[in-house]
């Protein structure tokens, strides 16, 4: 699992049943992608269908660009 500490709240990508990747916020899986890269992918690009965090402004947010540069929990 990843952790994301976001300006909304810690943003998770985490395995799910199925084997696919879950972006998880609140409690809530938002998206699931095919892979952990994938998902902080969407992350980044601010398309993982949280409205929370997709409409969020980022401007002078670092905001992770590579799964990398997550905190793997």
């Amino acid at each position: 699992m990843w952790l994301y500490k976001s300006p909304i709240g810690n943003i998770y990508i985490k395995r799910l049943r199925d084997g696919r990747y879950g972006i998880v916020f609140d409690g809530e899986v938002w998206e699931s992608c095919s892979s952990p890269q994938a998902a902080a992918d969407d992350v980044f690009t601010q398309s993982t269908g949280c409205s929370d965090w997709d409409l969020h402004d980022t401007a002078g947010i670092i905001v992770p660009t590579d799964l990398s540069e997550w905190e793997r929990i």
